[in-house]
């Protein structure tokens, strides 16, 4: 999938997080997890929204759990010009085993509560 490229300002560090990821495994049974990705700005990132349906459009494709990080990585650094580039999603337990994997530059998620500010 292609992601709109967006010009911002340079050494800008971009953090992004989702609760929604989705995908199913090589068995079809579904993948659950948070995604976190990381960078530092030379100048680019990209549309949240065509972002978010590249999120979405994961529900639909099969891999092996190991693999996903590398996937969202890559289809990233395909797109847009990056330093730092780092990818860790966090999976839900399966089967009492609970998965984090990370590709790319090596960062700790921050967790932030989400509400809403007024």
């Amino acid at each position: 999938m292609k992601l709109k490229k967006i010009t911002i300002q340079k050494e800008t560090k971009v953090t992004f997080s989702s609760p929604e990821l989705l995908f199913l495994a090589q068995s079809g049974q579904p993948y659950r997890g948070v995604l976190h990705v990381q960078f530092e700005s030379v100048g680019e990132s990209f549309d949240l929204l065509d972002f978010k349906k590249y999120i979405t459009s994961l529900r639909s494709k099969n891999f092996y759990a190991e693999d996903i990080a590398h996937e969202i990585f890559t289809t990233i650094e395909q797109n847009i010009n990056t330093k730092n580039l780092g990818v860790v999603v966090d999976l839900t337990a399966r089967g009492g085993i609970q998965q984090r994997l990370s590709f790319g530059f090596n960062f700790e998620p921050t967790f932030k509560n989400r509400f809403f500010q007024v």
